[in-house]
């Protein structure tokens, strides 16, 4: 059984996941920062449910 704070660490690594994929970067990038395989980040956040963000480039300004 995890304790609360256990449960809140793994909370903020998910959200943590989710704006990296939102920035663009790929499971396995996320996949090797993490000691993860890339499938394993892929079960933990379904990449093709996540939007990306458009990001402004100083040309748009």
């Amino acid at each position: 059984m995890k304790d609360h704070s256990q449960e809140d660490l793994e909370a903020i690594k998910r959200l943590l996941v989710v704006l990296l994929l939102k920035l663009g970067a790929t499971s396995e990038e996320i996949g090797l920062a993490l000691h993860m395989h890339p499938g394993a980040v892929r079960k933990m956040i379904p990449t093709t449910k996540v939007k990306k963000i458009e990001m402004a480039t100083t040309s748009d300004r």
